[in-house]
């Protein structure tokens, strides 16, 4: 019963404490909106809103309906893991366990990803459940507005036209040409519908964006309400989706030049509730919240994101070797350019986000699995030293102050029952890492309430960068705000170099940057690199550390493969964890995900992707 805004919004109440009498009713409609089935979302009316003739009839009940579209943005369904985190493990930086259906679209031709997967019927059954939700709420509004301060009515029309251009950028960016309407539909229409261009549909919203803009709050009261930066970076989004270089830039310019927003210090801090309640550099534009008051709102992408040999967590997504290899060394070089690299102690001579992004053998682990202490080694946080090469367990003892070998390690690489199995066998485990984003020692990992970031200011700075990279109007301001982001981990400045040096350096950064956030599928599909990265096994950790894997080669100097660093680690397979020896083959077809076979069969006038 949440969406971007949370806390406040879906409680219904603290935003709108004139309200208070209507705490039952609230209550109820909301609970309508958890419980309603979210099939067939463009074959019905979307009956699960207030669609009364007689409701949106003053302010205070356009504000409950708005509660409702809201709520329709909150993706957070198998496994209470945010799905726009799952939506990254069907890209090269991130291994899911063997019968996720994102693992198996990662796969490609080898899963076989074929129409019917959960995970790609999920993304358009949820987006239009928004679509439909906010059509119903643009209308329905109105008439209330007589009855509305006119400030707030454009404000809450902003938000909702917001919410529903974020629908429909994830709905192009996953399907590519899909069906457009903005307008509720009878039941009889939505048989009917044809698909619109995905350029038609941007520009559109680029319309609905700026409507948006200029009624919504620069710093709303409400914490957690859509505001002005929220707007244009999602017009950002679309533009660079459809190559608008000219849009994006001037949509991200208007973030910058409006000095709201700026880069927390603290890189860390902002996957920490703690971090992002004070949100320093208001750097957090935008995210999915997990109100407080509400104990079954929850993220458990903690548990699932520690090793097994973490007492009661349950492993299932992991970062790649690609995804460690994209981190540079200190000197600002890539792992095969750079002296400082040592293949035998790869963490060392690191950028720091390495650290602050995964886990790697040898590092300390912190967190909180249990609610009450249960001594000797959760207290109730629990420490231990992350292994995967030897049959013991490092735990801490809270007792004794010092670490217990314990016998029996689940991760144990090579043994027989190794969840990690280098083998074809294993089916939950990775290659070696884990995930140390959103891990917060300071709350019970079942009942984690830290946001989920769908947003922040760093976003704006690199598109910003690259927009001006691709219009070829490289100056000193696209080398500062590639420089900001570097600066914060202690990367040297990168200098004013040509296009293609620069276009290499702000794709490394968005994926350092942003890695296991939720942005590289749409990043890999509209650089056309799909096929490249998406193809081979998927390679981890050395088997036995003292058997030292080869640097990978990136391919020959201005390749596709070195522009976009793609790892080839053909060299070196052989003593890499290789996952369930699995190997990914993804075509053409698999830059788009297919339609729903059941959106097929009720509307003739649907075509499926190409070639599935």
């Amino acid at each position: 019963m949440s969406g971007f805004s949370f806390s406040e919004i879906t409680a219904g109440i603290s935003v709108y404490p004139n309200l208070n009498k209507m705490k039952k009713y609230i209550y109820l409609l909301s609970l309508a909106f958890t419980l309603i089935s979210c099939e067939d979302f463009l074959n019905r009316q979307p009956l699960d809103t207030p669609s009364s003739v007689t409701f949106y009839s003053n302010e205070a009940e356009i504000k409950i309906g708005l509660t409702g579209v809201y709520n329709a943005s909150f993706w957070n369904s198998r496994g209470s893991v945010p799905d726009l985190k799952r939506v990254e493990a069907t890209t090269d930086l991130i291994i899911s366990r063997k019968s996720d259906p994102e693992a198996i679209i990662a796969m490609g031709n080898s899963g076989p990803f074929v129409i019917g997967n959960t995970m790609s019927d999920w993304g358009w059954t949820q987006a239009y459940k928004l679509v439909s939700r906010a059509n119903d709420f643009l209308e329905g509004m109105k008439r209330g507005e007589s009855l509305t301060s006119k400030a707030s009515f454009a404000r809450m029309r902003g938000e909702a036209l917001t919410l529903r251009a974020w629908a429909y950028l994830n709905l192009i960016t996953w399907y590519g040409d899909v069906i457009f309407y903005t307008k509720p539909l009878q039941p009889s229409e939505f048989e009917t519908q044809v698909t619109t261009g995905r350029e038609t549909i941007a520009k559109a919203l680029y319309k609905d964006l700026d409507e948006a803009y200029a009624s919504l709050d620069l710093n709303p009261a409400d914490r957690g309400r859509i505001n002005k930066a929220f707007a244009m970076g999602i017009k950002a989004r679309l533009a660079m989706l459809i190559k608008d270089y000219a849009t994006a830039l001037d949509a991200t310019n208007s973030v910058i030049t409006g000095g709201n927003h700026g880069l927390n210090p603290n890189y860390q801090a902002l996957f920490t509730l703690a971090g992002q309640t004070t949100n320093n550099g208001k750097e957090v534009i935008a995210a999915m919240m997990f109100p407080a008051e509400n104990p079954n709102i929850v993220s458990w992408q903690v548990v699932g994101y520690t090793p097994r040999q973490t007492l009661g967590a349950q492993s299932n997504n992991f970062p790649t070797q690609a995804c460690v290899d994209k981190f540079e060394c200190t000197d600002g070089l890539r792992i095969d350019e750079s002296p400082l690299y040592d293949p035998a102690n790869p963490s060392r001579n690191r950028d720091k986000r390495l650290r602050w992004t995964l886990y790697m053998p040898g590092d300390t682990i912190e967190v909180r699995m249990v609610k009450a202490q249960s001594l000797p080694y959760q207290n109730p946080n629990q420490r231990f030293i992350y292994n995967i090469h030897t049959d013991q367990v490092f735990r801490y003892n809270w007792n004794t102050l010092k670490y217990d070998v314990v016998n029996g390690n689940p991760d144990f690489v090579t043994s027989a029952s190794s969840v990690w199995q280098y083998g074809s066998t294993g089916a939950v485990g990775g290659v070696g890492y884990v995930w140390r984003k959103y891990n917060d020692p300071d709350q019970y990992a079942w009942e984690l309430k830290t946001p989920f970031i769908l947003m922040r200011y760093a976003e704006i700075l690199l598109t910003y960068a690259e927009a001006k990279i691709e219009l070829n109007q490289i100056d000193a301001t696209v080398i500062d705000a590639i420089n900001a982001v570097r600066r914060r981990s202690g990367q040297p400045n990168i200098i004013l170099s040509n296009q293609t040096k620069l276009r290499q350096l702000v794709r490394r950064e968005r994926a350092v940057e942003f890695a296991t956030e939720g942005l590289r599928l749409f990043d890999i599909r509209r650089w056309g690199i799909v096929e490249q990265i998406l193809n081979g096994p998927i390679a981890g950790a050395a088997i036995n550390p003292a058997d030292v894997p080869s640097i990978p080669s990136f391919g020959a100097k201005g390749s596709v493969q070195d522009l976009n660093d793609i790892p080839d680690y053909s060299s070196s397979i052989s003593k890499r964890i290789k996952s369930r020896n699995e190997t990914r083959t993804n075509t053409a077809k698999h830059t788009l995900w297919p339609i729903p076979q059941g959106e097929l069969d009720k509307n003739k006038n649907l075509k499926q992707n190409p070639n599935w």
